[in-house]
């Protein structure tokens, strides 16, 4: 009867940490984090000149996600957040795979900018 518990410890345990949403956060160096808006470029948009890139966040799905921990507003909820913290000042949506047959979430790619100081 223990192994029974076990095994149901261990799938619940799965279930927990499998439910969340994913996200890769890479970041060059360390920068004061922003306070307020962050503006955020679509994919395709011209990006402003004089930017230089600090790092890229990458948000989509973990496994059994539930659709509505990972829709489009809340990953983009989740970059924001993670781009406040990295001390980006700008953030360009590289990739916005929307949900298909293989995935009920969305995955994005953003790159994370800062502006040049004169």
């Amino acid at each position: 009867m223990k192994w029974c518990y076990k095994i149901f410890f261990i799938v619940c345990l799965l279930l927990f940490t499998s439910c969340g949403v994913k996200k890769v956060v890479s970041v060059s160096g360390y920068y004061t984090p922003t306070a307020g808006y962050i503006p955020l470029v679509q994919t395709n948009q011209t990006l402003p000149d004089k930017i230089y890139r600090i790092g890229s966040i990458v948000v989509g799905e973990n496994g059994f996600t539930p659709s509505a921990r990972c829709s489009y507003e809340e990953c983009i909820k989740i970059i924001e957040e993670e781009a406040r913290q990295a001390g980006a000042q700008l953030v360009y949506l590289v990739r916005v795979r929307e949900p298909d047959a293989h995935s009920t979430c969305y995955n994005i790619t953003a790159e994370l900018y800062r502006f040049e100081v004169e």
